[in-house]
């Protein structure tokens, strides 16, 4: 069976090394390559490694999470998106939705969400945590209502 191939793109380079490990005990995937921003991330799939999947830090220096989102939307449209953040904000879960990304998750989830989120990916397409789908859901009403 072929791995699902990841991307890390954190500028915590503690961070990125520690998914990583933490990656590499999933049998079914592999880490391609770790990121500190988009734009290092554009020169890796420029080159021909293009992840299945990339797991992506909202705030980064000079190229962020939304930017490199879009950009990931409408140049690799068949990579998934999972953003990973300490931002718990609406507008930063809704902003990164709508950029392209096709789950976020909290950086203080348990590493049994990580593993979830990915299988949710693969599987279904997207992964919303509860949490995420309230804010789905409370964006939207505001929506309807005019305020937004």
């Amino acid at each position: 069976m072929k791995k699902i191939s990841l991307a890390i793109v954190d500028n915590h380079q503690l961070v990125a090394q520690a998914l990583s490990k933490l990656l590499a005990r999933f049998d079914e995937y592999s880490v391609l390559f770790e990121a500190a921003n988009g734009k290092e991330m554009i020169n890796y799939v420029q080159a021909g490694r293009i992840p299945d999947i990339v797991l992506l830090d909202v705030n980064m220096p000079e190229m962020n999470g939304f930017e490199t989102a879009t950009w990931l939307k409408n140049n690799v449209p068949t990579t998934k998106i999972l953003a990973l953040s300490v931002n718990d904000k609406v507008e930063s879960i809704i902003g990164m939705l709508r950029n392209g990304a096709t789950g976020y998750l909290l950086k203080d989830s348990r590493p049994s969400a990580i593993k979830a989120a990915l299988d949710d990916l693969v599987e279904k397409g997207y992964h919303y945590t509860d949490f995420v789908a309230n804010c789905l859901v409370k964006n939207l009403q505001l929506e309807e209502s005019g305020v937004l």
